[in-house]
């Protein structure tokens, strides 16, 4: 059986209610800033580490915040997929990081500090 189209109306105007919303983001807001705030902290690590190693490799100042990009979307990458599917889109961002100009291995040394074996790749 259908819902009348006033019963759908009723319902949606109730729900997008401002104080509704506003309750709704107060009780959650706590938990989201705390969910955050560890995220930024393992995100800071990520970072600090990958430039430990474009140091190592003496990459030049220039180049640096396109090797950062690619550890984020490799943290990012990792939060979001397991297994297969991780190692395959972390090797898609590596293509397109090394069709820039990035070094090959540099590249496989930050995906591996964000945990993916790209030698794995392809991942069935």
């Amino acid at each position: 059986m259908t819902r009348h189209p006033v019963f759908r109306t009723r319902k949606y105007d109730a729900k997008i209610d401002a104080t509704v919303i506003s309750a709704r983001f107060a009780a959650q807001r706590d938990g989201m800033v705390e969910q955050e705030a560890s995220m930024f902290a393992e995100l800071s690590e990520v970072e600090r580490k990958a430039k430990i190693i474009l140091e190592e490799q003496g990459i030049s100042v220039i180049y640096i915040p396109m090797y950062l990009d690619f550890a984020r979307q490799c943290y990012k990458i990792g939060k979001n997929h397991l297994e297969a599917t991780r190692i395959n889109e972390v090797y898609y961002k590596y293509l397109v990081w090394l069709n820039r100009g990035l070094n090959a291995a540099v590249l496989t040394s930050i995906a591996a500090l964000c945990g993916t074996d790209l030698t794995k790749y392809p991942a069935s």
